[in-house]
């Protein structure tokens, strides 16, 4: 027991030799590189050992003070920034600097005081982002909107303005200004964060995918492009992969609430609800205000029999956002397995009581008006039976658009529950979910249903390419596949996706 702190001053001693002997210009030329290629850790290593032989070298402790703003650490920066001073080397643009410095330290006054007589659109950024932190929101709408209106407005600014919009339920500015930072400089980090959070918003989880992708390419160090593609992954069913990230996540900060959260958000999707409760037991302190964290955990609850204390975690999220659907709908249970009929029909009413409301609310409605003892009992049970028109229709319409946007779980959803109550006798609905199966990479369910598709159109180019694409992909009958490949490419001559299909099928 008594071997191990002479190990570790013998590993700190062999480093601090290591540093002593480098050369100090390879040092700064390898960080220079490192902090080109965004591996902020590798060049700050590199920095403070270079700077131990030359601790007043102006263009190294520059580096340095960047270096540490990009990783997030303030003090760290402005210790830098001070250290620059006393040897007279302070850049150009060294209130930013500053003013970045004291956003990340949560030093709001400070931030303001370090911009005052700066200009440009990185200076009405940290205006706004202070105007934020100080529970100022319409004083930060308006340095925002002067930073954007600049004649040269940066893709940075463009990016956090388009998350205060998004946070502010302006999802249509969200995407124009999310656009425009992406038109300026299409791999700035936080334009591509950006781009990808509203799209996730928009329920476009292909775009956000790629774009998180995108960012973890650029920036293999950003943690909010790993946390934010494993959400998404899980959004898209892809649990196996989702998990992998989660895990290299872990590795490097376990207790970080985002980690668990999506921990959780992993058991749940699993079914393993004791493991969610037991996650969030043990962290409700960093859990704390998130609200997504806090439904995931009254979910477990509800799902374990302990309606009591999932009711003590909704009503709150409610309360802060009551056109939140998901936690109305578990709150609504929550208040029917305590036997609350009123509280339930009242939770529900706002949603069951619209024409395009889902069998789901309709059945949950009618439940907690039997419970409640209401003549609207029996109305929300036929109507349950018997979907509406523009019941139909805003399921159709939902699939449809979570097709075009790649959201290829929310489109199975969908088109599920319009197969439920409908039949199978749509064409274009089975085509379609077939697809979705087909993407979200259940292909042999998916060609159950291209078949089925195939049986009532067997003339229609899009579904013969279907069918004919998933046989291909199921390793099944390969020349029934070209077959049905040939005849939807006779059909549709200049389909490209068609033409495609059929020479891959016919090269492998």
């Amino acid at each position: 027991m008594r071997r191990r702190p002479i190990v570790t001053i013998s590993a700190a001693a062999a480093l601090w030799l290591v540093g002593c002997s480098a050369d100090p210009g390879d040092q700064f030329a390898r960080a220079q590189d490192a902090f080109a290629a965004h591996r902020y850790d590798e060049a700050r290593i590199d920095l403070v050992s270079a700077l131990q032989q030359e601790p007043e070298n102006v263009a190294m402790l520059e580096l340095l003070a960047r270096t540490q703003l990009s990783l997030g650490d303030g003090e760290g920066a402005q210790a830098t920034l001070d250290r620059l001073a006393a040897v007279d080397g302070l850049p150009g643009d060294a209130p930013l600097l500053r003013g970045e410095a004291a956003l990340l330290r949560g030093q709001f006054d400070e931030a303001l005081s370090a911009v005052e007589d700066a200009s440009g659109a990185e200076a009405w950024r940290i205006r706004a982002i202070a105007r934020v932190g100080q529970g100022d929101p319409e004083a930060a709408a308006v340095a925002f909107g002067e930073g954007a209106a600049l004649e040269r407005p940066t893709a940075r600014l463009l990016a956090d303005y388009a998350i205060f919009a998004l946070g502010n339920g302006a999802l249509a500015r969200a995407r124009e200004l999310a656009d425009r930072a992406i038109a300026i400089d299409r791999n700035q980090i936080d334009a591509l964060l950006a781009n990808a959070r509203v799209a996730v918003a928009e329920g476009d989880l292909g775009t956000a995918l790629d774009a998180y992708v995108a960012a973890r390419a650029a920036y293999p160090e950003n943690r909010a492009a790993l946390l934010g593609e494993a959400g998404v992954l899980g959004d898209l069913d892809r649990l196996d992969e989702m998990e992998q990230l989660i895990e290299r996540a872990a590795e490097q900060a376990p207790d970080d609430p985002a980690v668990v959260y999506l921990r959780g958000r992993l058991a749940g999707e699993r079914g393993e609800w004791a493991e969610v409760r037991r996650l969030f037991q043990l962290n409700e302190r960093r859990l704390e205000g998130r609200d997504d964290a806090q439904i995931l955990y009254a979910e477990a609850l509800l799902e374990l029999d302990q309606s009591e204390l999932a009711l003590a975690r909704l009503r709150p999220v409610l309360r802060r956002d009551p056109r939140n659907v998901y936690a109305r709908r578990l709150l609504t249970r929550a208040m029917i397995a305590t036997g609350d009929g009123a509280g339930a029909l009242s939770a529900i009413r706002p949603i069951a009581d619209r024409a395009e409301a889902s069998q789901t609310d309709l059945v949950l409605a009618a439940r907690a008006a039997r419970l409640a003892g209401s003549e609207r009992a029996s109305d929300y049970r036929v109507r349950a039976r018997v979907p509406s028109p523009e019941n139909i229709a805003a399921e159709i319409a939902s699939a449809d658009a979570a097709l075009r946007a790649r959201n290829w779980r929310e489109a199975i959803a969908a088109y599920e529950r319009v197969i439920e109550a409908t039949g199978e006798n749509n064409v274009l609905v089975l085509n379609n979910f077939a697809y979705a199966l087909g993407e979200a990479g259940n292909r042999r369910r998916a060609l159950e249903y291209a078949k089925k598709a195939l049986a009532l159109a067997p003339d229609n180019p899009s579904v013969l390419d279907t069918a004919g694409w998933l046989m291909v992909q199921t390793d099944g009958d390969r020349e029934a596949a070209i077959r049905l490949l040939e005849k939807a490419a006779r059909l549709a001559p200049k389909n490209r996706t068609i033409a495609e299909h059929l020479r891959l099928a016919k090269a492998d």
